[in-house]
């Protein structure tokens, strides 16, 4: 179910949202939901809410999860105490 947001947005960006829409026939929605998936895909909010939605991992532990195995590839010694 999709709810009613309101936005103020510039009216620069109206207008590139009035062209994207023109352009790729898809609703001015389906632009603002896939540009927020991808902004999001762009700043891993995505896989540290995937670890939290596996319900063993709190946020911050997800988080020194994510670290640990971007910070190195050889090494991936970490503790993490599930309850």
């Amino acid at each position: 179910m999709k709810r009613a947001v309101n936005l103020r947005l510039d009216e620069s960006v109206i207008y590139t949202l009035n062209q994207l829409s023109d352009e790729l026939h898809a609703t001015k929605t389906e632009i603002i939901e896939k540009a927020i998936d991808f902004f999001s895909k762009q700043n891993h909010l995505q896989h540290n809410q995937l670890l939290q939605f596996a319900g063993k991992l709190k946020s911050s532990d997800a988080d020194k999860m994510l670290e640990s195995i971007t910070s190195s590839k050889n090494s991936k010694d970490f503790e993490l105490e599930l309850s």
